[in-house]
């Protein structure tokens, strides 16, 4: 029970931090708020989406971060975030295997819906949970670890 609610706390981080990086600056008055909906969007397969987001989990895992900025559509983020991000996870110790997965969406606007792959990963010493979101065309949108 403690991980269910730990995963959906860190679901609903994860969705927030999505939302808020696909938002520009300026006024918002005029404009919709996101919609962040548990469960995946019609577009997304289960099976699919959680194939790439563990395709991109593992390319981080294998210090592969030009790989990784490969998988993005624009803005493609650069490969020293990636970097300065598994320095900061060290202590975590290596990946073991895969646990849990659960899953999200959320409406980007005139971008579509991207759907949200929330992995948790056990590792040596402690979990990390991963965030990864995907377009429709495939191409990640975001990718957090917590």
């Amino acid at each position: 029970m403690r991980k269910r609610l730990l995963l959906v706390a860190l679901l609903a981080a994860a969705v927030l931090a999505l939302g808020l990086a696909g938002c520009g600056s300026g006024d918002t008055v005029d404009h919709e708020s996101q919609k962040d909906v548990e469960g995946l969007p019609a577009w997304a397969d289960e099976a699919d989406v959680t194939a790439r987001a563990r395709d991109a989990i593992d390319l981080f895992v294998a210090g592969n971060y030009d790989g990784l900025t490969a998988l993005f559509g624009e803005p493609v983020p650069a490969a020293s975030d990636f970097e300065k991000t598994a320095r900061a996870a060290q202590d975590i110790g290596e990946f073991e295997s895969y646990g849990d997965v659960s899953f999200a969406h959320y409406d980007r606007g005139a971008d579509g819906v991207a759907a949200i792959v929330v992995q948790l990963a056990h590792c040596e010493n402690d979990d990390l949970v991963y965030s990864v979101g995907i377009a429709e065309d495939g191409k990640l949108v975001g990718f957090r670890i917590s």
